[in-house]
């Protein structure tokens, strides 16, 4: 049996990565070329001046339905990324990860970036490590180092370095359902089997400690701060390597559901999730998205403050794709501001402070539209 094909069920069609970055139909068309690896490009991006606003939170007016949160204890944080201190409105250091352009005029391998203190990116790594071979995205490990994918054909997990050293096959069997995606920069979750019949299984990067973690799963999960989580339309449940779960229910307003989860902290206890309207057929182009700050405790939310009015309105505008949860409870947030008519996604990074105020914003590396928040 051939493996796939690669579903990513837990977010809309409209969106999306990354557990790598599956969006639409031309990220999936992405082919890496020769194993070779590249080297680190010298030269910086600049990034157009980052605004700050006092954009008031939104006033939680609205009716809902009481939540509910888990009341397994908070697992020990995982180790992060350079933080603001609580408090800061400071920017973190962040980590971007571009896809490689194929057959475009440039043809531009991927590459890791690193923001600057004076807000520019900085390629840091490149590499072509797919040779073509891949039935789906690359996924990237959290702090930009290795890349996990799989090739159909072979029916076989590939771990590699960025740079293409190092590389780790790992053979599956039965269909492959799931894009891999990254537990914490050494260890790959993949799944294996059919929708609803789904096996979760972590390995790490050099091919050891095989561990089943579920079986009979019905979807694809998104990872995050080393969560795995699941959606239904009003309910998220999340679960680590180590048995933990909770099962929450968010307090969203009434007519929304749950699009997917852009950021889970490490202990768990606060959330990202993306919720939009629907509408006949299913079509994106007629939803609103609003983004909530989800305390996993109680199924409270903060909702973040869209940052343009447009984002607003039922076009598609201002989905939560990923994100960053902060020492303080503060956010860096990956948001697409396209349309679905637009046939590419339009980042943009949002700072927010722990009640949803916008703090400021900021641009993504320019070039090659595919590509994603690490960390």
């Amino acid at each position: 049996m051939n493996l796939g094909p690669f579903k990513h069920t837990t977010r809309p069609a409209s969106a999306r990565r990354s557990g790598a970055l599956a969006g639409t139909a031309a990220l999936l068309l992405l082919a890496f070329g020769a194993a070779a690896c590249g080297t680190a490009d010298p030269k910086a991006a600049p990034t157009p001046a980052e605004t700050g606003t006092t954009t008031a939170a939104p006033a939680a007016g609205d009716a809902s339905a009481a939540g509910t949160g888990g009341s397994v204890p908070d697992a020990a944080p995982a180790v992060a990324p350079v933080r603001p201190a609580v408090g800061s409105t400071q920017w973190p250091q962040l980590t971007w990860y571009t896809a490689e352009e194929y057959g475009q005029k440039q043809n531009d391998p991927a590459r890791i970036w690193r923001r600057t203190t004076a807000g520019t990116w900085q390629v840091v790594r490149s590499g072509r490590l797919q040779n073509g071979t891949a039935s789906g995205p690359l996924a990237v490990s959290p702090d930009g180092r290795r890349a996990a994918w799989v090739e159909a054909s072979a029916r076989r997990l590939v771990i590699s370095g960025f740079d293409g050293t190092k590389r780790h096959v790992i053979p599956t069997q039965g269909q492959q359902t799931c894009e891999p995606s990254w537990l914490d920069s050494g260890r790959v979750l993949y799944g294996l089997g059919r929708e609803k019949e789904i096996t979760f299984i972590a390995v790490n990067a050099d091919g050891t400690g095989r561990k089943v973690l579920a079986t009979h799963q019905a979807k694809c999960p998104t990872v995050s701060g080393g969560w795995i989580a699941q959606v239904t339309d009003r309910a998220v449940r999340i679960r680590n390597e180590r048995g933990n779960t909770r099962s929450i229910s968010p307090r969203i307003p009434a007519g929304l559901v749950i699009g997917g989860v852009a950021a889970i902290s490490g202990n768990g206890r606060t959330l990202v999730i993306s919720a939009h309207t629907t509408s006949p057929g299913g079509c994106g182009c007629g939803w609103r998205f609003r983004n909530y700050r989800l305390d996993a405790s109680n199924g409270a939310v903060t909702e973040l403050a869209p940052v343009d009015s447009a984002w607003t309105q039922p076009t598609g505008h201002g989905e939560a794709i990923d994100g960053v949860v902060l020492g303080d409870g503060g956010l860096v947030v990956q948001v697409n501001a396209a349309t679905p008519a637009d046939g590419a996604p339009a980042y943009r990074l949002v700072r927010y402070a722990a009640s949803g105020r916008v703090l400021a914003t900021g641009s993504v590396p320019a070039g090659q539209p595919w590509g994603g928040l690490l960390g």
